[in-house]
């Protein structure tokens, strides 16, 4: 990646792509990270690593930078978390109404072999995960996760329940991919 491409962490010092940051700001006397950013938007821009995020707050790392007595609130990490969470389930539901979408373990396996899918999704509970899937994933580089339940997938697409879909490759899964990257930074393992 391009160098100016990269920007320092504001919490570390260390160079990360932008594109893979977070932005965090003040807005009324109120740390807030601002998951919908653009890469133009002033602020903090900091890894999406969890751990430094916490040790910047409780050691009022982000009141020094800001230059002001910031108001945290107590459940501001898991927002940002769910905010994410969030941020993916609208570009799923954004992906199906562009026709970007395959739904179901058949549409899913054929996206595979035909390598015409950047992103997989798999209900976190399911079991059925035949071991075709998981190395077409590896030999194809595609992006697998298994963070969401069925409902949540379902309800984001319009449908009761569905325990697998691919996203068809695309500037939106191109998109998607990064959010991902942060909540896989982000989340509590």
């Amino acid at each position: 990646m391009n160098r100016s491409n990269q920007y320092n962490c504001s919490l570390t010092g260390n160079l990360y792509p932008i594109r893979k940051m977070l932005l965090f700001k003040e807005m009324n006397n109120t740390l807030i990270c601002d998951v919908n950013a653009k890469v133009t938007d002033k602020g903090l821009w900091c890894n999406p690593d969890r751990y430094d995020i916490e040790k910047a707050i409780k050691q009022k790392v982000f009141d020094k930078l800001l230059n002001k007595k910031l108001i945290i609130p107590s459940f501001f990490t898991e927002s940002i978390e769910r905010n994410l969470r969030v941020k993916i389930l609208n570009f799923i539901g954004l992906s199906k109404k562009a026709g970007l979408l395959e739904i179901g373990y058949d549409k899913v396996l054929k996206g595979l072999k035909n390598n015409t899918i950047d992103i997989v999704l798999i209900d976190k509970e399911d079991v059925k995960l035949n071991s075709f899937i998981l190395r077409k994933l590896d030999e194809n580089n595609i992006l697998f996760n298994k963070d969401f339940l069925k409902e949540e997938i379902g309800k984001t697409i319009g449908y009761k329940n569905v325990l697998c879909i691919a996203l068809i490759k695309s500037k939106l899964s191109d998109t998607l991919k990064l959010y991902f990257y942060k909540l896989s930074k982000f989340k509590v393992s």
